[in-house]
């Protein structure tokens, strides 16, 4: 079977609909910074995977610090000088592929961004390259000893500049097998030594070349730096190669050292270990796959969990400063017009007398709490309702808000100021302004105010208005309906039913009627009363409505995390 029929008969790998940037998290666990390198790593990871099941040779990368001289043993290998070298740092800018011709390097490349340029290099080629940044320069020969495998020459892994290190960590993945080299004065240092351990850890093909050896250098000095972190197998991959002279191609393509690595490294390579090489390789990209894709997971879900943990505080804060600030504004009243109030009650009470003078004292008993009000009877319901509105504090129900904000910004914002829900929390127009507050106040008040004018409307149907005096009085039932309001607005929650019984009973007699309307009456209030309140604490919930948004839109989708959830174990990647 060919290579094209392996590849059309392979399934699709899982998550294909995968997309980094639909992986958000808000910032509140630990590992909320390794959540889009693993979703990028995933993706890649996929990508490479799908590449690589159709690609008919195997890949060999060089790796190795700056100055280790990488391009000098890559051209001994390839056996022409495909890879300028120098003693200026870096030579190698791009990287350099020296592949069979018709092998398939364009097709699926995975490396989004890389620019791809093929020249054809044949027995008298073009000089050497020394590659170009952003670009993979691709060298295609015909020879026959090199039509299975394709020769990787990348810039310095330790390189100041981050492309360069970039494509050393993706050709890395690309690679079926590495050539890794060092030398006297880079094999100490900490990112090739880290480097090295995790090609050592991982379970491909790797050879060791300790470049420029001096005389007296042994395998141990190399060794030791890698102290127990190194398999036991690793000293029968490691060649020393000397110090050449200059011109160093034919010397080293003639060093004993250097022709026992390459004849070790065709045994190995050899045409006939290809596919089973390839399977193998694709089978460890398969374990990687799955394992980022768990741990991507993990971390999402941990972020999940915490999101619900802030719901829950934010709810809870939220409900803690509406209980506050109600009991606060009941607090308010009470000191500044509970007194007043009943005071002012008693007074029209003892002024009652019903069977003597019912029109005066009908008149004095609702002029009198309707001064208290700056109000009168006699004028529109809207005017009323208008001036009740205008005696409205905004002030505290703005102060709550403002507390509200410092509360959870203290208590609920990431302790991490990196993490992106910290951010978020703190953008312009996420606090809502003593403008917002306002308007919102007096949105919920006119609300209010339609409702109980619909109430009041029903309440006084059938009222005669031949009727003077009474509770069917609609002078007196409007009248009421305005003391329960500012009652109501002014914060006085707690006395509104005490209020409202020594402000109706001298208007109902013992008629069931009567009776039934007073009922009616203290329904009403006390349904206004828990409207009023509602609305109040409603601007508290719109700002932690605000809050919420912020932390919604940085988590990851559910359908997402489902799908990771699902698919983590597939085994037809």
């Amino acid at each position: 079977m060919t290579a094209e029929e392996t590849h059309a008969t392979l399934k699709a790998p899982r998550f294909d609909q995968f997309q980094p940037e639909s992986v958000r998290s808000p910032g509140l666990t630990k590992g909320f910074q390794e959540i889009p390198f693993l979703a990028q790593r995933l993706r890649k990871a996929l990508d490479i995977l799908r590449y690589k099941k159709g690609m008919p040779c195997l890949w060999l990368v060089f790796l190795g610090g700056t100055g280790t001289g990488k391009s000098t043993l890559f051209n001994a290998l390839c056996g022409a000088p495909l890879s300028e070298t120098g003693v200026e740092r870096p030579k190698t800018t791009g990287p350099i592929l020296y592949a069979p011709r018709g092998c398939g390097i364009e097709r699926n490349f995975p490396l989004s961004g890389v620019e791809l340029c093929n020249k054809i290099f044949e027995t008298v080629g073009p000089r050497a390259s020394s590659g170009s940044a952003g670009r993979l320069t691709i060298l295609e020969h015909s020879r026959r000893e090199f039509s299975h495998l394709a020769l990787a020459d990348t810039p310095d892994l330790d390189s100041i500049e981050m492309n360069n290190r970039q494509f050393a960590e993706d050709f890395y993945l690309l690679s079926d097998a590495v050539i890794f080299v060092t030398s006297q004065e880079k094999y100490a240092d900490e990112v090739p030594r880290q480097f090295l351990l995790r090609i050592l850890k991982d379970q491909k093909p790797y050879f060791l070349l300790f470049n420029k050896a001096e005389q007296n250098t042994t395998p141990g000095d190399f060794l030791s730096t890698l102290q127990q972190e190194a398999p036991s197998q690793a000293g029968d991959r490691l060649w020393l190669i000397p110090y050449a002279p200059a011109n160093p191609l034919p010397f080293i393509s003639q060093d004993p050292s250097f022709l026992g690595f390459k004849s070790f490294l065709e045994q190995e390579l050899a045409e006939g270990n290809v596919e089973q090489l390839r399977a193998r390789m694709n089978s460890i990209r398969k374990k990687e796959i799955e394992q980022t894709a768990r741990r991507l997971l993990d971390l999402l879900q941990e972020e999940q969990r915490e999101a619900e943990a802030w719901r829950a505080g934010l709810r809870e804060r939220c409900d803690r400063m509406g209980q506050r600030f109600i009991k606060e504004q009941e607090q308010t009243f009470s000191q500044h017009s509970r007194d007043f109030i009943q005071r002012e009650i008693r007074k029209l009470f003892s002024k009652y007398d019903v069977l003597a003078k019912p029109r005066r004292a009908i008149r004095e008993i609702l002029f009198i709490p309707l001064r208290f009000l700056g109000l009168l009877a006699e004028e529109d319901r809207r005017e009323a309702l208008l001036k009740v509105r205008q005696r409205i504090d905004l002030v505290p129900v703005q102060t709550a808000v403002a507390s509200f904000n410092g509360m959870v910004l203290q208590d609920l914002s990431p302790k991490n100021h990196q993490a992106p829900l910290f951010e978020s929390m703190r953008r312009p127009g996420v606090a809502l302004t003593a403008q917002e507050v306002g308007a919102l106040v007096l949105q919920e008040q006119e609300r209010l105010e339609h409702w109980l004018e619909n109430q009041f409307t029903v309440l006084s149907q059938g009222i005669p208005w031949t009727k003077k005096w009474g509770i069917y009085s609609t002078s007196i039932l409007w009248g009421l309906l305005i003391i329960a309001f500012e009652i109501v607005v002014g914060g006085g929650f707690s006395i509104l039913d005490a209020a409202l019984v020594s402000a109706i009973a001298p208007f109902v007699t013992k008629g069931a009627v009567e009776l039934f309307a007073y009922r009616e009456i203290q329904k009403v209030a006390r349904e206004l009363a828990k409207r009023y309140q509602d609305g109040l604490l409603s601007v508290i919930k719109e700002q932690a409505k605000r809050y919420e948004a912020c932390l919604d839109s940085l988590l990851t989708a559910k359908e997402v995390v489902e799908g990771l959830e699902k698919d983590k174990d597939d085994k037809n990647v």
